[in-house]
């Protein structure tokens, strides 16, 4: 009883450590391994010595097997097979070639460096083989580079760890019999891998199979459930085959499993990321609590060394012969050689590389997991800090990704906009004269009602934001469905089908904007990528009475209002300008609470650097700006402007203080209200181009009464005193 209460505590000790670790890294924009290494080594035996993974026995081999499969499953299914045909050649020398490589000058580095016998030398090469799917992706969702670079670091991620856990075991076991033999070591490496491939194929094409016939009649938690048991039992059934084989079958199953059913396994692959979170922090912190720093600070300064003779010569050097012939240029291939951590797997069959040698009563397994995790922690921490900033110099940052999906023709203007300030954009348009029939039934009965006449158009293409003021053309076509009708029936197609996912690269995109022609497409097409789990911030505008999920945010502008400015664009009446709100240094001017301004302003200056003494002295309340955001204000509601972005500069550089490139174009709002707005914004927005009349007065047609405010007189000029207006455009 005594036992089983201090697992209990061993268990909830390293999963609230674990996830506080995640929790920290994920604030502070650093990969998790860097502090679960810390938090592990803090808790253990050298530390506070609350973590004592020796009571487990051999339970905890038992975990560590299960939660590598679990990882490497995920990694598995967040893999595509079509993205990686564009780097196949470059990933499938990096895999086979690229492992003998570093598994040769990783075992020459540490003999001669850090004086490791021969065995051990080679074992050490074999473990740091691979670099693994939990310390890459992480890194590369912080840093956005090309498709290119991206998948070939993903897929040498994912496919390189069970390649490089089995010729691991494969050399383990060669040293241990003490009769090295290249055929025989070839030939247990190439069974492994043959076996593990077959039976993950066979076990993911009856996962995908199952996810496909079970949709009807089974919740998606027991889908999910279904599926994680046949992952482990692939797993079980592979090593029972032969050891070692499971690896390779859980990658290849997942795999499968996202070819086979690429939409339903949506689900299953955020409840895979969501136990692999907790497989991680747990197995990590376990892991790490065995460490001995004496260990670590016995090696010397050989070991640090040939740490970095892995990083800046055998890595690089094996890039370069892998990707020989590729397409890849100088630049790519630089990043791809300097990124190259090591993960969970390296550190896990690590550990128990240790216990195995000294069970048979070799010396230096102690020696070798302390090597191993000097890697994991200088390869992790150096280059996981400094990849943004490598990618930056190298000119491969591409900074946030925008994913536009809608025929409204505000669209293209804000395609248009965000590419022109080097942002990355993809436009995912949706066919005209089309319904979403097949998800019909799931609207409520209550938005039947909502009916919205509009025309369908196509995205404007202006000019190339040159002179000041940019006309808008739209070339629109009559839509041949009746309006209010939603879901058009190719939106499977169009939008969510792999190839279109694939294009947009929606699951690596920050942001997602649906604007279409009707709310409840626009409504519809948000609760479906809440349903697959999109990680973007979803955007769109809807109905005040739609029921909005968890995830979706709406713009600051009513429907009504965003029909009005369709046929606005598409009657060509509409110009593309800027105005950059300058701060009180930049038109030379004093705080509003010197004399020099009135009474009413220095009382209101006052009250507001009372109540917040920062903004006021930042000058971002004073009375000015706030008449300039009624203006705005009132204009907005008239239909005189429409605010399109707001960019807020960074006002901090990147790494070593410099700046960026397009990664640092600053915060981005879309259709922000003038609320919002500060000193020093640069807002993009359409004029309306219109008669003088219009401009003054209205009309009661193109107003909603309910929200018409009659301005005062004092927000009629078209300047405020003391203030210029610049018009970037």
């Amino acid at each position: 009883m005594e036992n089983s209460f201090e697992l209990t505590i061993l268990f909830t000790l390293a999963l609230v450590a674990g996830i506080a670790a995640q929790v920290l890294a994920n604030f502070v924009k650093v990969p998790s391994i860097v502090f679960l290494l810390l938090f592990g080594v803090l808790l253990g035996p050298d530390g506070l010595g609350w973590v004592r993974p020796q009571i487990m026995g051999s339970g905890l081999e038992a975990l560590v097997s299960l939660a590598v499969a679990l990882i490497l499953f995920e990694g598995g299914l967040n893999l595509r097979l079509q993205r990686l045909n564009q780097v196949s050649d470059s990933l499938r020398n990096l895999v086979l070639l690229g492992s003998l490589l570093t598994l040769g000058g990783g075992a020459l580095a540490v003999h001669y460096l850090g004086e490791f016998p021969w065995p051990l030398a080679f074992l050490f090469g074999s473990l740091v083989v691979v670099t693994g799917p939990t310390v890459i992706n992480p890194i590369l969702k912080r840093v956005r580079v090309d498709s290119a670079v991206s998948t070939l670091l993903e897929g040498e991620g994912v496919l390189i760890d069970p390649v490089g856990a089995i010729l691991a075991v494969v050399v383990l076991q060669v040293v241990l019999s003490g009769h090295p033999s290249f055929l025989l070591a070839l030939e247990q490496l190439s069974s492994r891998l043959a076996i593990g491939s077959a039976v993950g194929a066979l076990g993911g094409w009856l996962m995908g199979s199952f996810l496909l016939w079970s949709r009807q009649f089974l919740t998606e938690e027991l889908r999910n459930s279904v599926v994680l048991a046949g992952a482990l039992g692939v797993f079980a059934l592979a090593q029972s085959l032969r050891s070692e084989a499971g690896l390779m079958a859980v990658v290849m199953a997942g795999l499968v499993v996202r070819q086979k059913a690429a939409i339903a396994e949506r689900s299953v692959r955020q409840f895979h990321g969501q136990l692999v979170v907790m497989a991680i922090s747990v197995l990590f912190i376990l892991l790490t609590s065995t460490l001995s720093l004496k260990a670590v600070f016995a090696l010397g300064w050989g070991a640090l060394a040939t740490v970095l003779c892995l990083m800046l010569v055998v890595r690089p050097l094996s890039v370069w012969l892998c990707t020989w012939r590729s397409d890849l240029n100088w630049r790519q291939k630089l990043f791809v050689a300097w990124l190259a951590p090591r993960g969970i797997v390296a550190a896990s069959v690590a550990s128990l590389f240790a216990i195995l040698l000294t069970e048979r009563g070799i010396t230096g397994g102690d020696a070798l997991k302390a090597l191993v995790f000097l890697t994991i922690s200088v390869t992790v921490t150096v280059q996981g800090l400094t990849a943004a900033w490598v990618a930056r110099w190298l000119g491969l940052d591409q900074g946030s990704s925008t994913v536009i999906i809608g025929n409204h023709p505000l669209v293209g203007q804000l395609a248009q906009l965000l590419r022109s300030l080097n942002q990355a954009v993809e436009v995912l348009p949706l066919p005209s004269g089309s319904r979403l029939r097949e998800r019909t039934a799931n609207l409520p009965a209550e938005l039947n009602g909502h009916k919205a006449g509009h025309t369908s158009g196509t995205h404007p293409a202006s000019g190339n934001g040159s002179s000041k003021a940019l006309p808008v053309r739209v070339s629109g076509t009559e839509s041949s469905e009746e309006p209010g009708q939603v879901l058009p029936g190719s939106l499977q197609e169009a939008v969510l089908s792999e190839s279109a996912f694939l294009k947009a690269d929606i699951d690596h995109a920050e942001t997602l904007l649906i604007l279409t022609l009707d709310p409840q497409v626009n409504w519809a097409i948000a609760e479906l990528m809440v349903k697959l789990s999109v990680s973007a911030a979803i955007w769109t505008v809807l109905l005040p009475e739609m029921p909005i999920s968890e995830g979706i945010r709406t713009l600051p502008i009513p429907f009504s209002q965003l029909q009005r400015w369709a046929s606005y664009l598409e009657a060509n009446r509409a110009e593309l300008r800027s105005i950059t709100l300058p701060t009180l240094a930049d038109l030379g001017l004093k705080p509003p609470q010197s004399a020099a301004a009135s009474a009413q302003e220095s009382i209101a200056a006052a009250r507001s650097a009372l109540l917040n003494p920062f903004s006021a002295q930042m000058g971002l309340e004073d009375p000015t700006l706030e008449r300039l955001r009624d203006q705005f204000a009132y204009r907005i509601k008239a239909d005189l402007c429409l605010p399109l972005l707001l960019v807020r500069p960074q006002r901090l550089g990147g790494w070593f203080g410099e700046k960026g490139k397009s990664s640092q174009v600053g915060r981005l709002f879309y259709l922000p209200e003038p609320g919002i707005w500060r000193r020093g914004d640069c807002i993009y927005y359409l004029e309306r181009t219109s008669s003088p009349v219009e401009a003054v007065a209205p009309s009661a047609r193109e107003l909603d009464p309910p929200e018409w405010d009659p301005p005062s007189a004092e927000l009629l000029p078209q300047y405020v005193e003391g203030v210029k207006l610049h018009f970037d455009l």
